[in-house]
């Protein structure tokens, strides 16, 4: 046996076109195989929320007290902010008057990011010494 009796065979595309496809493709051309690809994604995309909701373990609880969403409150007094919550770059959510870094303690390096930004912001301008020297 030669390595040329391994190789795989084109033959004819399953679909008639006249270009040739391979066993590994399902005897497909390179555009149908592309094509089929596709299809078989759009499927699999499908059947994945099929897959996801028999997966779910029903309990006897009703499900909307299952769903409940945690209020958003202030850290500092605990109020509830709801929609007007104000949130901070160290990552928490404060109300109107616990907004300012300085009212809730913040512990964010707001330095250290504003140097970083003035050295990206204004790169060092200098000109040769010796290029005006005869």
């Amino acid at each position: 046996m030669t390595s040329g009796d391994n190789a795989e065979k084109p033959s004819p595309c399953a679909r008639g076109c006249g270009f040739y496809g391979t066993p590994r493709n399902h005897n497909l051309c390179s555009q149908y195989y592309k094509a089929f690809l596709k299809e078989q994604a759009a499927k699999d995309a499908l059947a994945l929320p099929e897959n996801i909701s028999s997966l779910t373990i029903k309990t006897g609880k009703d499900d909307l007290s299952t769903m409940k969403t945690k209020t958003k409150r202030c850290i500092v007094c605990k109020k509830k902010v709801g929609l007007i919550g104000f949130s901070c770059k160290c990552g928490e959510i404060f109300c109107r008057s616990h907004r300012y870094p300085e009212e809730h303690a913040c512990m964010f390096d707001f330095k250290s990011i504003g140097r970083a930004n003035l050295v990206k912001e204004n790169p060092l301008c200098k000109a040769d010494k010796l290029e005006h020297r005869i």
